[in-house]
């Protein structure tokens, strides 16, 4: 079996789900090591450790490449054609949990790296790789990653995470609608694609924000309220003044992402029918876009909460977790690289997108603004689900599309 699907092989069979990264890891740096490349592995926790490796002289920009190697619940095994570890081949397609997401993308980062340095290729800046783990639950590694300084000088990121679909599914309105064309346009896109796959380039996606405002009342009998204090009642105030701001917003929209979407998802409060609540509680996920950023958001509805507890609420704000969108421009370097080098490699046009789900570049684009990123790697939309697979084929062309990017983008 050729090295780069060997590789890919032996890493989906390791059980990674939501934890065992280090044993992805450790294969890594072996791998890395035997090519002559030196990885750092920086543990997260106990069985759980990011790897960070990187090339190039060092007299340029930093250009990273970022892949996770845990992987979701492995499902019901009864419904999968094979074992879900099993990473068995047919038809030119590997099995196996995590092989799209993102495990193949993962390796078609490490095996660009490895090529490039084997052909001595002169690359004037780094190649940083950075493998992590946890980011199907929060994007453990990329914070940590962050918060230990591997972002501060990252000037252009690729998230290897899958880009592609079945070339089929084209025909459906959905896919359509996220892609903005019509069904002629759609069919004319598949006929002209010699490939199984169709490839995007996202060059945008979602953040997220997710918190939880805490009222605190204080409990009396029901048949004598005004000797307690409703933590409901101010919760609703709460609730009303939060619908008011998002909905001054609704205007603001970003041309790939559309508009910030909050939903919420939790309400609790009180203990008992008969007795005044002395505690309320909701909870909210937002998805957020670049217009109306994180920080911005938080910052707003702090301001609410200081409103109303100036007039008697006893209201606090408990962020869970703040992950900032992704927005690069099409005229962007990276982005007419990528299409550039992509629609050769891959034999396509490539049509841009934005996602309403996240990636560890949200994590790191904290640290620059103006840090270029597209998300653009083999796999396709059966990430999470059973029979979960990649096309070898698009998996190979892939380190190609890398190899050459580094190179242009390091020259």
């Amino acid at each position: 079996m050729e090295a780069a699907v060997q590789a890919l092989s032996d890493i989906v069979k390791m059980n990674t789900v939501n934890d065992h990264e280090k044993l992805v890891a450790d294969y890594l740096a072996k791998l890395l090591n035997e090519h002559g490349i030196e990885a750092k592995l920086i543990e997260y926790a106990p069985g759980r450790v990011n790897l960070v490796a990187e090339i190039g002289d060092g007299n340029g920009p930093v250009v990273a490449f970022d892949g996770h190697a845990d992987t979701v619940a492995l499902g019901d095994e009864s419904k999968w054609a094979g074992s879900s570890l099993s990473a068995a081949i047919k038809d030119n397609r590997l099995f196996g949990r995590g092989v799209t997401d993102m495990k193949a993308g993962l390796m078609a980062g490490v095996f660009a790296m490895i090529h490039l340095k084997e052909q001595n290729v002169p690359l004037h800046g780094t190649f940083r790789l950075l493998a992590t783990v946890g980011e199907e639950d929060g994007h453990l590694g990329a914070e940590q990653l962050t918060e230990l300084g591997y972002a501060d000088d990252i000037q252009t990121l690729i998230a290897g995470e899958p880009s592609g679909a079945d070339k089929r599914l084209l025909g459906q309105p959905q896919i359509q609608a996220m892609l903005g064309i019509d069904a002629e346009t759609a069919a004319k896109m598949a006929a002209a694609n010699p490939t199984p796959e169709q490839h995007f380039i996202e060059l945008a996606h979602k953040g997220s924000l997710t918190y939880t405002v805490h009222s605190k009342g204080v409990a009396a009998h029901s048949s004598m309220p005004t000797i307690g204090k409703n933590a409901i009642d101010a919760l609703m105030t709460y609730y009303q003044r939060q619908a008011a701001y998002f909905e001054s917003y609704k205007t603001v929209v970003n041309p790939v992402l559309g508009p910030t979407v909050p939903v919420v998802t939790l309400i609790k409060g009180g203990e008992q029918i008969n007795t005044v609540p002395a505690s309320a509680e909701l909870s909210v996920k937002i998805r957020t876009i670049p217009e109306l950023r994180n920080d911005r958001i938080i910052a707003g509805l702090q301001t609410i909460i200081d409103e109303c507890n100036a007039d008697g609420a006893e209201l606090s704000l408990d962020v869970q977790d703040s992950f900032f969108p992704v927005h690069t421009p099409e005229d962007a370097p990276l982005v007419q690289l990528a299409k550039k080098v992509g629609e050769k490699v891959l034999d396509q046009h490539l049509p841009y997108f934005g996602a309403p789900g996240g990636t560890d570049a949200s994590s790191y684009i904290v640290k620059n603004d103006n840090m270029e990123v597209i998300v653009f790697g083999p796999g396709n939309i059966t990430a999470h689900q059973v029979n979960e697979y990649v096309d070898l084929d698009m998996y190979q062309r892939f380190i190609t599309i890398y190899e050459q990017m580094f190179t242009e983008l390091l020259k």
